[in-house]
């Protein structure tokens, strides 16, 4: 492993292609930015690791299943263009008998 200094805006290039840039340094955390084409996959340690357990208990299947619950057929909201017409509230209907 390579250790190195380096202050904010100070660069490290990797190969021809990848630099990583120092934005902030505070208290809490070093702020970095990566510079790298877009065929290039980066990820943070924490997700790549959880992704592959994933896939390892997938494969192995020590996963468990998904609940489901099916929604009830009252909550779908209607679409745009729904031809069942809207009846009006009790106010409105009110104003137009008297009218």
């Amino acid at each position: 492993m390579l250790i190195i200094t380096r202050r904010k805006g100070q660069r490290i290039v990797l190969g021809n292609d990848v630099e990583i840039v120092i934005t902030d340094i505070s208290r809490s955390g070093v702020k970095i930015g990566v510079i790298a084409p877009s065929s290039l996959t980066i990820l943070r340690a924490e997700v790549r690791d959880a992704v592959a357990q994933a896939n390892r208990d997938a494969a192995s299947g020590d996963f468990a299943e998904p609940v489901l619950h099916p929604a009830p057929a009252a909550a779908e909201p209607a679409l745009p263009g729904d031809a069942r017409p809207s009846a009006p509230s009790a106010p409105e209907h009110e104003a137009r008998s008297q009218g």
